[in-house]
C-alpha cells in the first residue's frame, strides 16, 4: 500500500520498538484493505456507491445533465471530471484503485497527524488512533464512498496549514472541494486565521471555477453549474429520517424543524462555528491550532450537513481518533481519552451490534449526540486552561521545517 509520506515514516523511524509501532500500524490498514479488495473483485456490484460515480462520470462525457435531484450526484462538476480515469479503467480496477487511494490518502493523513501531535513519537501515535478510528473508516472504503478520500485530503490540508506550506495547503483544500462541496467550509474558515491563505484561497477560487470550461462546452458547463444550484437547494430542504445530522438526533426526540428554520440553524452554526475558530486559534500554538481547526470543520459537517450519512463520520474519524490516542497515551487528563475513545468505539460497533433491536435508526442519533459530546469536551479543554498555555497540554513543536 502506497501511503502519502512514506519517505516521512522511514526517516521518523530510529529504534525497534518504534518500527513494531509502525510495522502493526500498517498491518491494521492493509489487511482489511485487502479483504475489501477481495469482496469487490468477487462482488463488484455489491455494498457500493460507486454506480452513480460511473455514471456521473459518463453523463458529462456524453454531455448530458448530471443531476436527478438528491438520490442522484450531489457533488460539484468537478467531480466527474476528477472521476474520469477511474471510469476509464476496466471494471472492477477501476473501484479497486479509488478504493486504495482513498484508504492511502487516509492512512497517510492518520499519520501525518501524529508526526504533528508526537514528533517525538509518531509510530505509536499512528498506530493507537488507526487502532481506535479504523473501524469507523471502514464502511466508508468498503463502500467506495467519496466520503473517504475527502476525509484523506481535508486532514492533509490541515496539515499542510499546520506546517505554513501554503501553496500545499490550497490545492489540497480545493481539491477536498472538487471530490465533495463541503470543502467549502474549510475554505472559508483557514484563511480568517491563516492569513497567507487568504489572496491563495482567491485565486485558487478563480482557476477552480474556471477548470470545468477546459473539458467541456461552455454552454453546457454553465448547464450543470445551475443545475447544481438547484439540486443543492433540494437537497438542503431533505425532511427525511435517514441522515445521522442534527436533525437525525431531533427527529428522534420527536422534534421536527421546518426548512426554513434549519436553514436557519445551520447559518447560525457556521456563524457559531467562526467565531469558535477566532477565539481557540488565540489560545493554542501549532500544532494544536490546526487540529482545532479540523475538529472544528468536521464537527460542523457532521451536525450540519443534512443529508449526513453515517458513513460520513469517517470524516470525522482522524481528528476524533488522534486526539484519543494522544490523551490516552501520551497527555492528560487520561479521563479525556478514555471518553473520545469510547465515542470513536461505539460510533464504529454499536450500529451493528444493536441493528436488531433499533434496525437502522441507532446511528442517526447515536453518532450526533456522540459529535455534540465531542465538541464539548473540546471546547472544555481548550477554555480551561490560561491562555498562555497551551489548551490542549504541552506538544513538542514539530521538527518540519515550514515551507515559505
Amino acid at each position: 500500500m502506497k501511503l502519502a509520506q512514506t519517505h516521512e515514516m522511514t526517516s521518523a523511524t530510529s529504534s525497534p520498538a518504534q518500527r513494531k509501532f509502525l510495522l502493526a500500524a500498517l498491518v491494521l490498514w492493509l489487511l482489511p484493505l485487502v479483504a475489501i479488495t477481495v469482496m469487490v473483485t468477487l462482488h463488484p456490484q455489491k455494498h457500493t456507491v460507486m454506480g452513480l460515480y460511473h455514471e456521473a462520470a459518463a453523463n458529462w462525457r456524453a454531455g448530458n445533465s448530471l443531476y436527478v435531484g438528491p438520490g442522484g450526484m450531489n457533488y460539484l462538476p468537478h467531480f466527474a471530471l476528477a472521476f474520469a480515469p477511474f471510469e476509464a479503467m476496466p471494471a472492477p480496477w477501476g473501484d479497486i484503485t479509488w478504493r486504495w487511494l482513498s484508504a492511502g490518502l487516509l492512512a497517510g493523513g492518520f499519520w501525518r497527524l501524529a508526526r504533528q501531535l508526537r514528533p517525538d513519537a509518531p509510530e505509536q501515535l499512528f498506530f493507537w488512533s488507526s487502532l481506535f478510528g479504523l473501524l469507523l473508516c471502514l464502511d466508508a472504503i468498503r463502500s467506495g464512498q467519496a466520503n473517504a478520500l475527502f476525509a484523506a485530503l481535508t486532514t492533509h490540508a490541515v496539515v499542510f496549514l499546520m506546517q505554513q506550506r501554503w501553496w500545499l495547503a490550497t490545492p489540497a483544500i480545493f481539491a477536498a472541494l472538487a471530490i465533495k462541496p463541503l470543502g467549502l467550509v474549510l475554505l472559508l474558515l483557514a484563511p480568517a486565521v491563516y492569513r497567507p491563505m487568504i489572496w491563495r484561497a482567491a485565486m485558487g477560487c478563480v482557476i477552480f471555477a474556471a477548470f470545468p470550461f477546459l473539458f467541456g462546452n461552455s454552454h453546457y458547463v454553465w448547464s450543470q453549474h445551475a443545475a447544481l444550484v438547484e439540486n443543492l437547494r433540494a437537497c438542503s430542504a431533505v425532511t427525511e429520517h435517514r441522515f445521522a445530522d442534527i436533525n437525525g438526533l431531533l427527529r428522534t426526540l420527536g422534534l421536527d424543524l421546518s426548512d426554513r428554520a434549519s436553514q436557519l440553524l445551520r447559518v447560525l452554526a457556521g456563524g457559531a462555528t467562526l467565531g469558535l475558530w477566532l477565539l481557540g486559534a488565540r489560545r493554542l500554538a501549532e500544532p494544536l491550532k490546526g487540529v482545532f481547526l479540523l475538529a472544528l470543520t468536521t464537527v460542523y459537517l457532521m451536525l450540519f450537513n443534512p443529508m449526513n450519512e453515517v458513513n460520513s463520520y469517517v470524516i470525522l474519524a482522524p481528528v476524533l481518533a488522534a486526539l484519543a490516542a494522544f490523551h490516552l497515551k501520551f497527555e492528560e487528563p487520561k479521563g479525556l481519552g478514555w471518553a473520545l475513545v469510547f465515542m470513536a468505539v461505539t460510533m464504529a460497533v454499536l450500529p451493528e451490534l444493536l441493528r436488531k433491536v433499533y434496525g437502522n435508526s441507532f446511528a442517526l442519533w447515536w453518532h450526533p449526540l456522540m459529535t455534540l459530546a465531542f465538541v464539548a469536551l473540546l471546547g472544555w479543554r481548550v477554555w480551561s486552561r490560561p491562555e498562555s498555555e497551551s489548551a490542549l497540554g504541552h506538544v513538542p513543536r514539530s521538527t518540519v521545517p515550514a515551507a515559505r
